[in-house]
């Protein structure tokens, strides 16, 4: 998950704010509140729009090394952090070191599970560096075509999602999304409209990606489960991500450096907050605003880890020196 908040120029501060936004959502939905149907419904394609808004076109051989290093490696050591935490929360079976090494998450423990993300986006990079831009764009329709036909039968399962192909098929479209929004913010497209507009018309958007939602079922990725018709997932997750991406834009863009740090440990950030928070869901008062304050008490606090590894170990942040 290394989601560089680089451009070539200067710094886009708002990446940062987007990135420390997305995690947040992410650890926020995995504590049971009346919002966690909404967040599931978009906050996974919002991040790999992010992905794919700051992915950069490489050589394939040089994407699969880089991918290797800041994607690979970190699911290595975090599953193998997490294959010792198993064994002492009771969850470690035999067939464990087997599904770590075949992605196969569902197996492993609840506290793993979140890593899917690692594997799935090392697929679409390697594809996306493999394939010419129209390439691209041809296999993400294809992509959702393929999720229309197979989501909900026995063939496509989470039990059968080996490396998380799966899982990369149904997130590949918000990828190339996330290519496409690049494109366009090159262009300066958005900045052209008036900042009334630049405001409402995310917040429309994000409304009827909401609503849509609200329409289409329970969405979990992980489980291979995009709601209960296919195409209002894409829609949903697509008005929702694309709307908050700019609302993000025009209203954040300044340097916070609690945030900076934030946004550079979203790896890290991902691969520990199930290990605290499985243990503890008992003991979690019931609320939305405690939900919301204690998924922003974990981010808080992984974060000075991630401060840590930023300076002793960065490839726990998907870095290298």
């Amino acid at each position: 998950m290394e989601l560089k908040a680089t451009t070539i120029i200067n710094r886009m501060n708002w990446i940062d704010w987007a990135k420390a936004i997305a995690i947040t959502l992410v650890v926020f939905g995995h504590i049971h509140s009346d919002f966690m149907s909404y967040i599931f419904s978009f906050h996974m394609p919002f991040f790999l729009m992010l992905s794919g808004f700051l992915q950069k076109k490489r050589p394939l051989r040089e994407e699969m090394v880089k991918s290797a290093k800041s994607l690979l490696a970190p699911y290595v050591i975090y599953n193998l952090y997490l294959l010792i935490y198993s064994i002492f929360t009771g969850e470690y079976t035999a067939d464990y070191p087997w599904s770590m090494a075949v992605g196969l998450q569902w197996n492993l423990s609840m506290a793993c599970r979140p890593l899917w993300f690692l594997l799935a986006l090392f697929w679409m990079r390697i594809v996306y560096a493999a394939l010419p831009i129209k390439g691209g764009y041809i296999l993400a329709i294809a992509c959702m075509l393929f999720t229309c036909f197979f989501a909900g039968s026995e063939f496509m399962t989470p039990m059968n999602n080996y490396t998380q192909f799966f899982t990369a098929i149904i997130c590949f479209p918000f990828f190339i999304i996330g290519t496409l929004l690049k494109r366009f913010n090159g262009q300066n497209m958005f900045t052209k409209l008036h900042h009334v507009i630049q405001i409402c018309l995310p917040i429309s958007f994000m409304i009827i990606g909401l609503l849509i939602a609200h329409h289409n079922g329970f969405v979990n990725l992980f489980r291979c489960t995009p709601g209960d018709i296919v195409p209002l997932f894409y829609l949903s997750a697509t008005f929702t991500s694309v709307g908050l991406f700019l609302l993000i834009r025009y209203t954040l863009d300044c340097t916070n450096s609690f945030v900076q740090l934030v946004s550079e440990g979203t790896l890290i950030i991902f691969a520990l907050h199930q290990s605290i928070l499985w243990p503890l869901r008992d003991l979690i008062p019931q609320g939305n605003i405690w939900a919301l304050v204690i998924a922003m008490i974990i981010v808080a606090g992984i974060s000075g880890l991630a401060w840590l590894s930023r300076r002793y170990c960065p490839v726990l942040i998907g870095k290298w020196k």
